[in-house]
């Protein structure tokens, strides 16, 4: 009985912890996005706002990171860090703000203030990616060593 109860603990911290995660990440693109020209019908409205584009933007922008560096991988580019990701993280944020708009008439932005809103995230992305390292390129050693290792 004692370790299901440490076992529910540690869900449950966890899953605060998670939330506590997002709830800082909604509260600064609230007021980012407020700053540029959000405007809303309701409280409901703007919750259902950020639920959707958290739950929009995640997956998408998991795709967006790596197609860079798949490219980089395979050799057509050469950086994954370079200025297709930041027009990348531009454009997902802009298009899904956008659609979103488009979709929920209880949520009004301008697409300059959407646009802005997408500069500024793909800066702060940009920043962040920084430190990443670089994904090792198919025909190098590291990609083979990791290759074995994965088929092990």
């Amino acid at each position: 009985m004692g370790r299901h109860v440490n076992k529910v603990k540690t869900i449950v911290i966890c899953g605060l912890i998670v939330a506590f995660i997002l709830l800082g990440i909604v509260l600064f693109e609230f007021v980012l996005l407020k700053l540029l020209g959000l405007q809303y019908d309701s409280f409901g409205a703007l919750v259902i706002f950020f639920l959707i584009y958290l739950f929009l933007e995640v997956p998408l922008s998991l795709i967006a990171d790596n197609i860079p560096r798949a490219l980089k991988t395979v050799g057509v580019i050469e950086s994954s860090k370079g200025w297709l990701s930041f027009i990348l993280d531009i454009g997902l944020a802009f298009i899904l703000i956008a659609t979103i708009d488009h979709f929920m008439e209880t949520i009004m932005i301008s697409w300059q203030g959407a646009l802005l809103f997408a500069l500024i995230s793909g800066i702060i992305s940009r920043k962040l990616k920084e430190n990443d390292s670089e994904p090792p390129m198919i025909d190098s050693k590291e990609y083979e060593e990791l290759h074995n290792k994965l088929e092990d």
